[in-house]
């Protein structure tokens, strides 16, 4: 996750805005994020509420049924999901730079309009 507190910086100063969603406990989460140093908003998902209303359940793990896929959604302005991203494997820093291209992209046009 430390590339995402890289990609921030950028994001921000873009007005754009990024949070990340984890079954950890609040506690945990605050951990982490203070571990990363990170300043975007770090939302816990132990009930796993989103994972399921999002279909993101990875079925493929029946051990552990409550586990969710990695992956990075842009949401623009109208707040609809504009792109997925599949984060999942071993090296999530190649497709997160896909995705700051696509974003960059994205805020152009934003701004364009």
């Amino acid at each position: 996750m430390r590339h995402l507190t890289d990609v921030h910086r950028e994001l921000d100063v873009n007005d754009c805005h990024l949070a990340v969603i984890s079954r950890d406990p609040p506690e945990l989460c605050g951990a982490l994020r203070g571990g990363l140093g990170a300043t975007f908003a770090f939302l816990s998902d132990d009930e796993c509420r989103a994972i399921i209303g999002l279909d993101i359940v990875d079925k493929t793990d029946r051990a552990h049924p409550r586990i969710a896929i990695r992956y990075i959604f842009s949401v623009g302005p109208d707040l609809a999901i504009h792109k997925i991203y599949d984060v999942a494997g071993s090296s999530a820093a190649p497709r997160s730079k896909r995705y700051v291209q696509d974003m960059r992209a994205m805020m152009l046009n934003y701004h364009a309009d």
